[in-house]
């Protein structure tokens, strides 16, 4: 056997290889990316909160189509996207209803403000229920939040304020990790909102 065919068979061989390694390449999928929204800190808001108080923040409403472990985005034709490979790593709606309770606390300066699936934790005196009525995220665009929430007492059992808040954060890129650290900056200022309406009404 001439060397020119031992090279001849060498670069059928390699070249047989490469496409294999082509073909197993395409065919892997994309490994997922996996998000969780975070407290923000903030100057606490005036005096800390009477001893007496303590929060249960929840139940927390959310649209339908953002109940998913997929992070959603709407596109400019009105229709939304599931992203496959830019996921939760926990339930939203818990995570909200976390990260809401965080800042609170962190505002009034008291460890009593839980989300309402720990409320065992104490014997809250109020709660504050939120209803997400849009949780609008536009990659390149702006996250936008739009949330009717109210504060009851929960010895009276009534309601002591009830607002809308409407909050946007702009964005630069169609970074999903921009996106987030948005959202999570809209819930800082929705808590910083909601903060400021337990200091008005809670004596």
């Amino acid at each position: 056997m001439t060397k020119k065919t031992n090279l001849s068979r060498i670069s059928v061989v390699a070249i047989f290889a490469g496409l294999i390694t082509m073909i197993a390449s395409c065919g892997r999928t994309p490994p997922a990316h996996y998000y969780t929204l975070q407290p923000v800190e903030q100057t606490p808001i005036g005096n800390s909160i009477s001893r007496d108080f303590a929060l249960a923040v929840g139940p927390v409403a959310i649209p339908k189509a953002m109940d998913r472990a997929e992070i959603v985005t709407h596109d400019a034709d009105n229709t939304v996207s599931f992203s496959e490979f830019h996921r939760w790593a926990g339930s939203i709606q818990e995570s909200i209803a976390s990260v809401l309770a965080q800042n609170i606390g962190s505002l009034l300066k008291t460890e009593r403000s839980a989300p309402f699936t720990q409320e065992n934790i104490f014997q809250p005196s109020h709660r504050v229920v939120i209803n997400i009525n849009r949780y609008e995220s536009r990659l390149s665009s702006e996250f936008m939040l739009n949330a009717t929430w109210s504060i009851k007492d929960l010895k009276g059992r009534k309601p002591l304020l009830i607002r809308n808040s409407i909050i946007r954060k702009p964005l630069t890129s169609a970074s999903y990790e921009e996106l987030v650290a948005a959202q999570s900056k809209a819930l800082a200022e929705l808590s910083q909102q909601i903060a400021t309406g337990i200091v008005e009404v809670v004596p």
